[in-house]
């Protein structure tokens, strides 16, 4: 298994933002976007296939992984700023964005003000609202804010993900995990500042502008579900498909919300075309 480039930082709205890079500067770019409470290490085999023909950047978004917590919390449009920042300060003129779960409502909401910096985004499993599957099961477990040991973390994560490989998962876990000074292991992210669960699942007004973004892009949409999960179902997708201008889907099997960490080859072969590898 290969490792992730050296994190680099970006001071962005006061924020030490953390990153890592792939390819080579004057390729076009490439943005990945990670999902609620993960990191930018979930990305790690597409963005090493895809740096053959990109610039490839992995954000670590606020309160996530190697990044600053926030003082002003974690509002959709708190995130889109910092990408906003991001790419301004390092003059990208074309981008693709690669989004999961929140990753791709930010990668719309960008977009909508932004129509001439985009060409392409791919929305990994997620749309502007949930299915109503999602909707009418149970509430999950609380999150468990300390483990022991990291062995006891990998066991919590992998009690919510049975598809993805132990090398993988474990990769996961030590990205999302750090340890404290008395020894236990407790989450990178600012799970104590995040609402919980997702005001995006129900709030109108936010759904709301999903659709509108979905509605207004001009530019092409790729959705890639995961075949395992229940959160964007059929009817959502051809919803999108009649609104959007040009959007299409693609299903991985074996694989849940967080495609690329379940399925990471097979992920690849589901975006490589639409973005041209």
């Amino acid at each position: 298994m290969s490792s992730m480039p050296p994190v680099k930082i970006a001071r962005i709205n006061g924020l030490r933002l953390a990153y890592y890079e792939w390819g080579n500067p004057g390729n076009p770019v490439l943005i990945c976007l990670h999902s609620h409470t993960n990191s930018a290490v979930s990305w790690r085999e597409f963005a090493e296939f895809a740096s053959s023909k990109y610039h490839v950047f992995a954000i670590d978004q606020r309160g996530h992984g190697n990044s600053d917590w926030a003082k002003d919390g974690y509002a959709r449009d708190r995130f889109v700023e910092d990408l906003s920042e991001f790419i301004k300060g390092n003059n990208f003129e074309k981008i693709t964005l690669v989004g999961c779960s929140m990753g791709g409502w930010h990668s719309i909401l960008f977009t909508v003000n932004n129509p001439d910096l985009v060409q392409r985004i791919v929305m990994v499993d997620i749309a502007p609202e949930p299915s109503s599957e999602r909707l009418q099961a149970p509430p999950a477990p609380p999150t468990p804010m300390k483990f022991e040991t990291l062995e006891h973390g990998f066991d919590w994560i992998r009690s919510g993900n049975e598809l993805a490989s132990d090398t993988r998962l474990r990769e996961d876990t030590e990205a999302r995990l750090r340890q404290t000074d008395s020894g236990s292991w407790t989450w990178k992210a600012d799970l104590d500042g995040f609402d919980n669960p997702l005001p995006d699942m129900t709030d109108s007004s936010l759904i709301s502008r999903y659709w509108s973004a979905i509605e207004s892009i001009q530019c092409p949409i790729l959705e890639i579900r995961g075949a395992e999960s229940n959160l964007v179902d059929d009817s959502t997708i051809e919803k999108m498909k009649r609104l959007g201008r040009e959007v299409s889907s693609v299903d991985v099997s074996s694989a849940g919300h967080v495609v690329m960490v379940d399925q990471p080859e097979t992920f690849i072969e589901a975006i490589k075309g639409f973005v041209n590898l």
